[in-house]
């Protein structure tokens, strides 16, 4: 429902903003609570009269940044959006007669509504995957915890050395739709295997690269013993994602042939927000990082990160699987886009 009171200068500004940054009309509108026929009605009037201000405000001094600096602006933040704001100042500036200050970008990137923020890693769905996810939500939206208690989930991670700290802020509006895609790790860093269910922590092996061989090789010397051990009933499910090793034609044969034994989860595409595992990556990435002495290499890093996933509480990865009846549900309050998980 649109809003009945005059938009304020901030909420047209990041109306203008969202537009220029390529939102469309409808999730500007959804962005700042307003109709669509007012975000197309403020944007006309800003592109016509180089301001969008309420009809009734006072006269007052110009702005130094106007609807053509602003536009520069948009293509500035946009090329780079973990520019400060002394490089977004010294780009605008450039071959520019009509110079600002550093203070007066700043004011303006606030009015506009492109706060400093921290970056936001989710995965880019296409429409198709959106669909898929909400399927996938729908057909599991009854089950019970006891039912996840079953599933033994499953994921790899990339662990970097020389860690970047929190204060990266990237410029951006606020909501899901103004996201950054995930970022691969590079060479400096080390990549684990790992599992876990609601009974125990599994094993976590260090893996040089991730290939169709190799991961056969994890499944069958670690998965297959896992599931034995804590299912003995053959009533687990495995969980694990998409990625292109793990459908593999001799991957998915040696499933089948153990099919008696434990069943694999089916898995929507592009969904770490429904595995519990990427937040305990997080969690070991965190006991890492506040140890007194930092790794100073990679086999420090690894033997690190080994003996820290053995030192998880029990109440940590059990929350993890609790959690799943709300992961759910918040798939399909989001028509199956990406969630806060």
């Amino acid at each position: 429902m649109g809003k009945r009171k005059d938009l304020s200068d901030f909420d047209k500004g990041q109306i203008v903003m969202a537009r220029l940054l390529g939102q469309s009309i409808s999730k500007t509108a959804a962005l700042v609570g307003c109709s669509r026929s007012a975000v197309v009605g403020i944007y006309q009037m800003w592109s016509k009269e180089g301001k969008a201000v309420n009809r009734r405000q006072g006269h007052g001094r110009p702005r130094l940044i106007d609807a053509h600096g602003e536009r520069r602006l948009a293509c500035v933040v946009r090329s780079n959006r973990r520019a400060t704001v002394a490089q977004i100042a010294e780009k605008v500036n450039a071959g520019s007669d009509r110079k600002v200050s550093e203070h007066t970008v700043h004011r303006t990137l606030l009015r506009l509504g492109l706060r400093g923020r921290r970056p936001v890693t989710v995965p880019m769905l296409a429409r198709v995957h959106c669909q898929k996810r909400l399927q996938w939500a729908h057909e599991h939206q009854n089950w019970t915890t006891e039912q996840w208690k079953k599933v033994a989930w499953s994921d790899e991670s990339c662990f970097l050395l020389h860690y970047v700290d929190g204060r990266v802020r990237v410029r951006r509006l606020p909501g899901p739709g103004c996201t950054m895609g995930r970022i691969q790790a590079g060479k400096n860093s080390v990549m684990l295997w790992a599992m876990f269910c609601w009974e125990t922590l599994g094993p976590a092996i260090h893996v040089d690269a991730l290939t169709c061989t190799t991961y056969l090789s994890t499944v069958a010397d670690h998965v297959h013993s896992f599931m034995e051990t804590v299912f003995p009933d053959g009533s687990g499910l495995f969980q694990q994602d998409n990625v292109p090793c793990h459908k593999a034609k001799m991957v998915q044969e040696w499933f089948v042939e153990h099919n008696n034994e434990f069943k694999v989860l089916t898995w929507p595409p592009d969904s770490p927000d429904l595995n519990p595992m990427e937040h305990l990556w997080d969690v070991l990435d965190k006991q890492v990082r506040s140890m007194e002495a930092p790794p100073n290499n990679l086999q420090d890093l690894k033997d690190l990160l080994l003996t820290s996933w053995c030192q998880i509480p029990q109440h940590t990865f059990r929350g993890l699987v609790e959690s799943m009846p709300q992961r759910v549900t918040a798939v399909l309050a989001a028509n199956g886009e990406p969630t806060q998980y």
